[in-house]
């Protein structure tokens, strides 16, 4: 009978929990407050666009080429000879 009974309860907090909070979410005041909040995001973003600072560009030459190819086939030249002497 106990257990009956604290599940009520707790159901009853359940839906009331869920009613208090959509009553509060879709209130007037509430949406009210969110579209302040969301016009004073948008006018401080725009500011802050204006006020950014313009960089120039510092990536010339930045870019070191090598030669891997000639690399590549010295060592596995090595390598062919080397098996060759171990063979």
């Amino acid at each position: 009978m106990s257990k009956k009974v604290i599940n009520i309860l707790f159901l009853i907090s359940f839906i009331a929990f869920i009613f208090l909070v959509t009553k509060y979410y879709f209130s007037e005041q509430h949406l009210i407050l969110i579209n302040k909040s969301r016009s004073s995001y948008a006018l401080t973003l725009d500011n802050n666009q204006r006020n950014l600072p313009l960089l120039e560009n510092d990536t010339n030459n930045i870019i070191i080429y090598i030669d891997d190819i000639e690399k590549f086939t010295r060592m596995f030249f090595n390598w062919t000879s080397i098996n060759i002497f171990i063979r």
